[in-house]
């Protein structure tokens, strides 16, 4: 069974500012800068609470930019205790 989803504009959310964690950065607990590259609403891919997922091309300090893709994007931090992948910089 499909889950039910908001309606996300995935035209609107492409070139967008997004934070994001990365086990390549600092065993994950760094937060990264990302621009939004490519987005897929498409519910059937998407895990629980995502908004999205996407392409982003994300920006490191002291590292070169790097494409990361299939990344789900949250509205916001889940929470103190989970981290997600990438979410809308609010």
């Amino acid at each position: 069974m499909a889950r039910p989803s908001k309606k996300i504009d995935a035209d609107a959310l492409v070139g967008e500012i997004a934070l994001m964690r990365s086990s390549i950065w600092q065993n994950g607990k760094r937060k990264v800068a990302a621009i939004i590259t490519e987005v897929t609403t498409d519910a059937a891919l998407l895990p629980e609470k995502a908004i999205a997922l996407v392409s982003v091309t994300a920006f490191a300090p002291g590292a070169p930019s790097r494409l990361v893709r299939d990344v789900p994007l949250y509205e916001g931090p889940q929470g103190d205790d989970v981290t997600p992948s990438a979410w809308l910089k609010g």
